[in-house]
Order: structure tokens, then sequence, then C-alpha cells
């Protein structure tokens, strides 16, 4: 049997921004279910991120909120949308933060024109109705260092001193409708690129 578009799985941040990256590693890991190696650079972030939630005496200087890895899981045009938030303020629901590792410099351009905030704000005003200029939208960078040790191993750590590099971004209605359309847009080609692939 060939494998189809599963329209009852929701549909992420990471599932649009692969596929808009790599059509066929998005179908041989979404569709085919082939599972990627993780990069030292994803398992170096998936540990700093558990630490955050976890430990608050670790990197202090680093801002979080009341809840981490908070659940957004929304209907929106008959598409099934998911998304977790690094941190989100539960009592006033008005403040989102995102963290992330990586030797690429964060700029507040770049921050701007992040799609994953693009679509958390979506999800939030969905779930919320709480409009997102009403957010406060923050990226925290927390720079890394990348060495090959020359036997095929690569060691990725925090550039010390740790100095989090914070922005703080805003997003519109006009954002949330041009994600929306581009989340439409995006899911349209997924289920042709499956009829094609199969």
């Amino acid at each position: 049997m060939k494998p189809t578009f599963d329209r009852t799985r929701a549909l992420s941040w990471s599932a649009i921004s692969s596929f808009e990256y790599n059509k066929k590693e998005w179908y041989n890991k979404y569709v085919l279910g082939h599972r990627q190696r993780e990069t030292p650079e994803m398992a170096f972030g998936k540990v700093i991120g558990e630490r955050l939630a976890s430990d608050p005496e670790f990197l202090p200087e680093v801002p979080r909120l009341a809840k981490f890895e908070h659940a957004f899981n929304v209907m929106f045009d008959g598409i099934p949308l998911v998304g977790y938030a690094d941190t989100f303020c539960t009592s006033t629901k008005r403040k989102l933060y995102e963290y992330k590792t990586g030797v690429k410099p964060w700029t507040k351009k770049r921050a701007d024109e992040h799609g994953q905030i693009d679509m958390y704000a979506l999800l939030h005003y969905i779930t919320e109705k709480i409009p997102p200029e009403d957010v406060e939208f923050k990226l925290v960078w927390l720079p890394t260092k990348r060495v090959e040790t020359g036997d095929f191993k690569v060691i990725v750590s925090l550039v010390l001193p740790v100095v989090p590099q914070i922005f703080t971004t805003k997003r519109t209605m006009l954002d949330i409708i041009a994600m929306g359309a581009r989340i439409k847009r995006t899911y349209k080609e997924m289920i042709l690129y499956c009829e094609l692939s199969t």
C-alpha cells in the first residue's frame, strides 16, 4: 500500500519549514516515517531547553515565564495545527518567549521575520482571542560554538561568558493573516506533492 498524506496529523512549524526547505527530506520524514539523524546542534539545543525548564538556577540570566512547552492544538480552516511555545505566561496570556541556540547569529531582523513566531501568534490568537499586538514576543538566543575534534566527533557548547541576546519582536493581525494564507498554501502543496510521489 502506497503511503498517503495523513490529514489527521497536526501540522507543526517544523513540518512547514522542512517542506519549504527540502520537499524530498520532508516526505521521507513526515510521510514515510524515516528517522533522521539528530545533529549535534539539535541534541545540544534540546538539552539546554530541558535544563532551562527543570533547573531555575541554570543560566538565571535567561528570562523564564510560568510555563514551559506550552501546547497549542487548534483547527484552522480544517487543518489541524500544533505548536509548543518554549515558555509562556499563563496568568496574563500575553507573554510568549522562544529560546534558540546556534552558531548563526540571530538579529532583530531575523527575529522579526521568523515564521515560527508568526505561527505561534496565530495559534495563540485562535486559542485566546488576544490580538498579537497585545502580546509580548521575545526570542532569546544563546550563542554556541562548534568544534570538530578531528576524529569525526563534534563538540557543541555555549559561548562563554554566557550573554543571552534578547530580541523583542512584534506581530500584528496582518502578520497572522499572512501566516494563515502561508499555512493553507503549504498544506495544499504537501497534499499535491504526496499525490505526485505515490
